[in-house]
């Protein structure tokens, strides 16, 4: 090795050491030869070229040497060391300048190689042969000698990888292409020494990687390089993406290259978390990979290409993804030949995404791994470049897919996938939504797949999509609890999109019109092969109008027109139906063909009248919440329809339907209408002007009430409330007080214990200002003869009631005391029928039998635990027992009423009696005390104790009202006399002493002493009354209002009902 170095040196030494006046004008050639005792007079070309044949060939032989010493040892181990110092580094890079400078460039064509000012500075001292390259060049036979000999002993040690193939890579790699290009490619030479060069030149190209290659290539590619070497060298360039990872390697090397050129550390594009590429390199690499070689078709290139691109796109590294993704969106799927639908582009990057998401049409299941694959590439593509044109064209399509895979996501506590398709879709929204889209989601709400295929959990905790079972097509009750957490995520979209008002309002007459009418479109789900239609469309579409209502009120009440527009069509037909139907009724005969019509026709008249009736009931409750939550004033609205429709609401308003709400909700619509119109502009005083003031600003309370009563927060109900009952308790004239008692009353039905409490209060402050009316409504809710309302919501009617009574006082005459005693006798009777609650309950009992079988057939015998065990049972649970079997007892009166409605009926009926006795008059105060008997006689069973328990204290409130009517003077002309009296005595003396309920005993020994105690007082008061010449009978007026004494009265009696 160093016999080798001192032979280097000396061979070198002329032109390594020499002075600036020793090479002045002489080239290196010339030295050498000198050194050589070669003649150094002018020479003729010939006998330069054999010199300079002589001097390239002794610069290759003494790197053969160095070479075969650094590889020839005994262990087989590369002896570089002695050529890494500066001496060694020194000799070699000289030897290989030299073998460049005057054996490669004086030999190619004119451009072939890499300019001499940028190649590394060479530490020869003396003029190249270089200089004259223009004129060298042109395929002379020396040079291609030269160039062949350079190449056979250069080659072999550079594809070597040992001894000085490091040098030669460091120094020379890039001349050394050009040698064996200039051979391969260039049309001076003839073509067999082409054909034998090219496997040479494809041999050093495919040894490189392409980090290396792509500089070394590019650099090759100046202006001045000819035709036919730019051509070979793009060719290579633009296969070189296809190697084993060769994108990454190609855009490693334009990271760091773009890294240099700003000043700032080149990175890898294998750290964790990418390369960070500045957007002109991103363009740079998208162009090189973009370009299809010109042997290949765009189909084949991108075919290979896509593997690697598609690796890149699913490294977990953030910068990979983005750097993948532009190069996929902005180079292939943006450009129309190489990423249009059908082209390659196309089938290798988007096509397997939508396959993957979309496979309804095709009716194939889709695993798990491929699903959230696609959603992985998806969200990359859409979320990582800004590129509107290609997010429209990837998302559009699959809109209803992936709304479907984000509801069930969310639905399944899949929470990852389902923020992961959200940001997608919100992407969309935010660049290219239109109403149009949204109206389509609004109708396919629901849509979790078709009848064949829908979204399904997979194995692994993520999503699929597979085929049907038979028990999981059509659960309507686990679709029910989804409704409102998609009315909150259609929202959620609906407010991320950027949309005019007047979309809005489109949107929200769709969904208003689609749940009024029930006209949904169909057309996506239609598309997908689901033609059937979702009952439950239309409770979307319900809750859909009013939370968009509720979100966006400014935006759509802007401008009232548009509801009016929708709802008096749908009034007017109502209405228009109903007169006709009135006027047939009217002239139709009770003949033998009209009693078959009407039977074969009734049913569908039924369930017609009821889908009328929902409609009209929906379309009030619409024009009712939009005018509670408007800011704006009607008057803008066309007088044409706003008078329609107030004449339609008046109508139904003074009409009954089968839905009895109905006349009172129009009602109420009527003065939130009157309300908003306001007074016409006319000339007032100061004191008119006050007074409309003031009026304007109960209006407004009563608007914000309205509004406050329908919020879902308890707190903001009671806030609501209380401003309903600062209205009722200064008799604002703005009160429609029908509406605003049904309203109440509608209250009572709240499960905050504060709000229903309050609804009783403002009933009973409503009712001292208009007793009639509410009293009278309190008591047909209470009767309820057609069995709307639960049991609790007639108690607290009743309790309601019952405080109304107690606040009217001595108001409480006539009519209304009449109307309510003779009500609570009929439900405290066995005259009221419940059918309904019967069949309600027949039907539960043959349910929970059912289940007993079913779970008696599942243990095969008796159920473990549910034995008789009477034996075994604990004194708390025997009392448990006995309560629960009063209790059923209560509610299992076949068809007669719940025995606690009964009971409090007559707690009702004592109020009545004991607040005004003379109100009450004497028939219903007799007809209560016959009927208390009754009850008492009849009512056995330790489940009817309370309801005798009642019925002895109505005997009670009778004796106490008689007693106090006579302590203040007041002559009622009845009471209790002769054999009535002794009856009552009677009968209450039997129950005394056969009643088995303690309460009721103690009850009926408490009235027995106080009827003693007030005959005792009766006669006493009637002997003063003699004295002071008073008519001795009128203390003997019996109850019934029979006189004592030749009395002509008729007796009411309660008779037994079987």
């Amino acid at each position: 090795m160093n016999a080798a170095l001192d032979e280097a040196e000396r061979f070198l030494a002329p032109v390594l050491n020499r002075t600036n006046s020793d090479r002045h004008g002489r080239s290196i050639v010339q030295v050498l030869s000198g050194h050589n005792s070669v003649a150094v007079e002018s020479l003729d070309a010939e006998e330069t070229d054999k010199r300079r044949w002589d001097i390239i060939d002794k610069a290759l032989g003494i790197l053969g040497h160095l070479h075969s010493s650094c590889v020839n040892t005994s262990n087989g181990i590369d002896q570089l060391e002695p050529l890494s110092n500066q001496r060694g580094q020194k000799v070699v890079n000289a030897l290989l300048d030299l073998v460049v400078l005057e054996g490669i460039y004086p030999s190619v064509s004119s451009g072939v190689g890499v300019p001499v000012e940028r190649r590394l500075k060479s530490a020869l001292k003396g003029e190249f042969t270089i200089r004259s390259l223009g004129e060298t060049s042109g395929g002379r036979l020396e040079d291609k000698r030269l160039l062949i000999h350079v190449v056979d002993r250069l080659c072999p040690i550079s594809l070597s990888r040992k001894g000085l193939a490091s040098s030669i890579q460091h120094r020379m790699s890039v001349d050394l292409i050009a040698a064996v290009g200039e051979l391969a490619f260039s049309p001076a030479w003839d073509n067999d020494t082409r054909r034998q060069s090219a496997p040479s030149f494809k041999e050093i190209i495919e040894s490189k990687s392409a980090l290396e290659l792509f500089p070394q290539l590019t650099s090759l590619l100046h202006p001045s390089c000819p035709d036919w070497f730019r051509s070979a060298l793009s060719f290579y360039l633009s296969v070189l993406p296809l190697r084993p990872d060769g994108v990454r390697q190609i855009i490693n090397f334009i990271a760091g290259s773009a890294s240099d050129e700003s000043g700032t550390p080149g990175t890898t594009l294998n750290q964790s978390t990418g390369p960070s590429v500045s957007l002109e390199a991103l363009v740079r690499a998208s162009k090189l990979l973009t370009s299809v070689p010109s042997t290949m078709t765009p189909d084949a290139y991108i075919s290979a290409l896509a593997p690697q691109l598609l690796d890149l796109l699913d490294d977990s590294a953030l910068d990979n993804k983005r750097i993948a993704s532009y190069i996929i969106g902005t180079g292939f799927l943006s450009k129309r030949k190489l990423g249009s639908p059908g082209t390659a582009g196309w089938r290798c990057f988007a096509q397997p995404i939508f396959d993957a998401i979309d496979p309804w049409l095709a009716g194939r299941s889709v695993s798990e791994t491929t699903l959230k694959l696609a959603i992985d590439r998806l969200s990359t593509l859409a979320g990582f470049h800004s590129n509107p044109g290609l997010t429209k064209r990837l998302v559009g399509p699959n809109l209803l897919p992936l709304w479907g895979f984000q509801c069930y996501a969310l639905e399944h506590r899949r929470t990852n996938l389902a923020n992961q398709v959200h940001a997608i879709l919100s992407t969309y929204m935010k660049i290219s939504a239109t109403e149009t889209q949204f109206l389509d989601l609004s109708d396919s709400l629901l849509w979790n797949g078709t009848a064949l295929l829908s979204f399904a959990s997979g194995a692994t905790g993520g999503i699929e999509i597979r085929k049907h079972d038979a028990e999981e097509a059509n659960q309507v009750d686990s679709v029910l609890e989804t409704v409102d957490g998609r009315v909150v995520q259609y929202l959620s979209l609906l407010r991320e999109a950027v949309l005019t008002d007047d979309q809005l309002s489109k949107i929200f007459a769709h969904t208003s019109k689609a749940w009024l009418l029930g006209r949904p479109s169909q057309r996506r789900l239609e598309a997908l092969g689901d033609d059937t239609k979702d009952p439950l469309l239309s409770l979307v579409h319900a809750k859909l109008t009013y939370k968009l209502l509720e979100t966006y009120k400014s935006q759509i009440t802007s401008s009232l027109e548009g509801i009016f527009q929708l709802v008096d069509p749908i009034l007017s037909a109502f209405v228009a139906e109903h007169q006709q139907a009135e006027r047939e009724k009217r002239r139709s005969d009770l003949s033998l063909i009209g009693l078959g019509k009407i039977i074969r026709n009734g049913d569908e008249a039924e369930d017609g009248s009821q889908d009328a009736d929902g409609t009209i009931s929906s379309a009030l409750a619409l024009l009712s919440t939009v005018m509670i939550n408007s800011d704006v004033t009607i008057g803008n609205t066309d007088s044409k329809i706003l008078d329609r429709v107030q004449e339609s609401l008046n109508y139904i308003a003074k009409n009954q339907f089968s839905d009895s709400s109905l006349g009172m909700t129009a009602s109420n619509v009527l003065l939130l209408l009157q309300s908003q119109q306001g007074t016409p502009i006319v000339s007032k005083t100061n004191e008119d002007t006050k007074d409309f003031d003031s009026l304007a600003d109960d209006r407004n309370s009563h608007r914000k009430a309205l509004g406050f009563l329908s919020n879902e927060l308890a707190p903001v109900r009671a806030q609501g409330l209380s401003t309903l009952t600062d209205l009722v308790s200064k008799s604002s004239p703005v009160l429609n007080i029908p509406s605003t008692g049904i309203l109440l009353v509608s209250l009572l039905q709240d499960e905050d214990e504060y709000i229903y409490l309050s609804a009783i209060k403002t009933l009973g402050l409503l009712a001292s200002n208009h007793p009639k009316t509410i009293v009278t409504m309190l008591v047909e809710k209470y009767v309820d003869a057609h069995e709307d309302s639960a049991l609790d919501v007639r108690i607290k009617i009743g309790e309601t009631l019952n405080k109304t009574i107690e606040h009217l006082g001595q108001l409480f005459v006539e009519t209304i005391a009449q109307t309510v005693g003779e009500s609570m006798i009929a439900v405290a009777s066995r005259r009221g029928e419940r059918p309904k609650a019967l069949q309600k309950r027949d039907r539960a009992k043959r349910k929970a039998a059912k289940a007993r079988k079913e779970a008696e057939d599942a243990w095969n015998g008796e159920i473990p635990g549910e034995g008789d065990g009477e034996e075994d049972m604990d004194e708390e649970g025997a009392m448990n027992a006995h309560v629960a079997k009063i209790v059923d007892g209560w509610a299992d009166t076949g068809r007669e009423e719940d025995i606690r409605i009964r009971t409090s009926a007559l707690s009702i009926l004592g109020t009545a009696i004991e607040t005004n006795v003379a109100g009450v008059g004497a028939s219903v105060t007799s007809t209560a005390v016959d009927c208390a008997l009754a009850v008492l006689k009849l009512e056995k069973g330790e489940e009817r104790a309370i309801l005798r328990r009642a019925a002895v204290m109505v005997i009670m409130s009778v004796v106490r009202a008689i007693d106090a009517a006579e302590d203040r003077g007041q002559r009622l002309g009845f009471g209790f006399a002769g054999e009535n009296l002794a009856e009552v005595v009677t009968v209450l003396r039997y129950v005394e002493v056969t009643d088995g309920d303690e309460v009721v005993v103690g009850h009926v020994r408490a009235v027995v002493e106080s009827l003693e105690a007030w005959r005792q007082k009766s006669l006493l008061l009637g002997s003063v009354r003699s004295r002071e010449a008073h008519p001795p009978y009128e203390v003997g007026f019996s109850l019934r209002g029979e006189p004592a004494i030749g009395g002509t009265g008729k007796t009411v009696r309660i008779e037994e009902v079987t």
